[in-house]
């Protein structure tokens, strides 16, 4: 990390000039699945979280929603195998956890902060699960990816992964909640119906 970003903590900032290790951003994306097994857990032999949690879904799986700030995406929430991506002092229940992934734009005029903190999962049995306190190995997410905090500034796009508290057995997440700070102070609040 830079001086000049250790001084703003963790947030991470988007960069339009970061080099990536390909150069093109599409096609080195995996196919999605013709079609999702309920109870299967995806194979974590990816080469990223973005891509094993794309692997495991279908574009049916996908939920768009748009406020006054930005427009996202949730790819979608899969349990997978996570043992490749975390620290390994930090794996629960043989490294199967629910992973969400969302593409989000800023299409507002001023900076946007997507914090994952923010986010809530609401289960099929009513309860309320936050995102986990396990922390993504950073040379793991993928290109363009990003873990806990960004800033996007306007008409700027950022993939965020953001780890599942540990559910109980046979629960699915049906709804994700995620609040923004509101370009008039207020709070947006992007709702997702799975």
């Amino acid at each position: 990390m830079s001086d000049e970003n250790g001084r703003r903590g963790d947030i991470e900032r988007y960069d339009g000039d970061r080099s990536r290790p390909d150069s093109s951003r599409t096609s080195d994306r995996r196919p999605l699945s013709s079609r999702r097994e309920p109870d299967a857990v995806q194979s974590a032999g990816t080469d990223s979280i973005a891509d094993a949690v794309s692997g495991s879904l279908t574009s049916r799986d996908a939920v768009t929603v748009a406020s006054e700030s930005a427009r996202a995406t949730l790819v979608g929430v899969p349990v997978i195998d996570v043992g490749e991506f975390v620290y390994d002092h930090q794996i629960d229940d043989g490294g199967k956890q629910p992973v969400a992934l969302f593409d989000v734009e800023n299409t507002s005029d001023s900076p946007l902060r997507w914090q994952s903190s923010r986010t809530q999962f609401i289960g099929d049995d009513e309860y309320t699960y936050g995102p986990a306190r396990a922390s993504l190995d950073p040379a793991q997410l993928g290109s363009g990816c990003h873990t806990r905090q960004v800033e996007l500034p306007p008409g700027r796009k950022a993939r965020i992964v953001t780890l599942v508290e540990a559910l109980p057995p046979n629960v699915e997440v049906v709804e994700v909640v995620h609040s923004l700070p509101g370009s008039r102070g207020g709070r947006e609040r992007l709702v997702f119906s799975l």
